[in-house]
């Protein structure tokens, strides 16, 4: 009785055995049938996320191409792409088998422009240098005045002159982007850490005073101005450096 239950157990190790090494094969087979017919080649490549960069310009910038085997393709490398590019700060590249790849990505967005020598760099909100153009949009970002860097290059980040920290400035126009105010923004003069002056695209002219209590007298800025929207005032000037609270101009001639 024993010997015939060592002889079923190793008759059904040996079927298991069998039936492994079948399915291996098939396996085998079908694998090497399907890169000949092109099974997995990539027909199509998907991008979320773009906003700024056409679905062309991220693939180009991944390195991404169809009809090349699905498998070959280094995800890691097209991520790594990706990220050279100076609008693109996050990537993502996944396979979406038979035969696509989807690109996911996080563009960085231009924030605010600064005048050098006869050109204007354009930086997102953490002062990476994303183009440098001979013209400013002040239609888009506002230009900061006022301060000076040095040798700036497509993909760097912005340096001042004299060892200057940049850290003041990314905090405000972080929190000008956060209340909802820097799209109403054509220029700010950075000059006199003192006394910031803001110039706003309706014509309104700010004086901001110091840069301190930065987040309640910019959500101030923006309450007032919805004020001023409203109520439709012809408001030509905003003090906010002539004591507690701030002083409203306006001109009804």
């Amino acid at each position: 009785m024993i010997e015939k239950r060592k002889v079923d157990k190793k008759v059904k190790k040996k079927k298991k055995g069998i039936i492994f090494f079948i399915f291996l094969m098939t396996f085998f087979i079908f694998t090497i049938i399907s890169f000949k017919n092109g099974l997995f080649n990539i027909t199509s490549i998907d991008v979320v996320g773009n906003k700024k960069l056409s679905k062309e310009q991220v693939i180009r910038a991944s390195g991404g191409t169809t009809n090349e085997n699905i498998f070959k393709v280094s995800l890691k490398n097209m991520e790594i792409n990706l990220k050279r590019h100076p609008y693109i700060k996050e990537a993502k590249v996944k396979r979406k088998l038979p035969d696509k790849l989807a690109v996911n990505i996080v563009e960085r967005r231009e924030k605010f422009s600064i005048p050098y020598m006869e050109s204007y760099v354009y930086s997102d909100g953490e002062s990476f240098i994303l183009r440098i153009e001979s013209e400013p949009d002040v239609e888009k970002v506002p230009i900061i005045i006022g301060i000076n860097i040095e040798k700036p290059q497509i993909g760097d980040e912005i340096v001042l002159e004299k060892g200057k920290d940049i850290e003041e400035l990314e905090n405000f126009i972080k929190i000008a982007d956060e209340v909802k105010l820097l799209e109403q923004v054509k220029s700010i003069d950075f000059s006199k850490k003192e006394n910031i002056d803001i110039n706003l695209r309706n014509g309104i002219k700010v004086a901001f005073g110091p840069l301190n209590n930065v987040k309640y007298k910019l959500s101030y800025l923006y309450s007032i101005l919805e004020d001023v929207s409203k109520k439709d005032l012809n408001c030509k000037y905003i003090y906010f450096n002539k004591g507690e609270n701030p002083i409203i101009v306006t001109d009804d001639k």
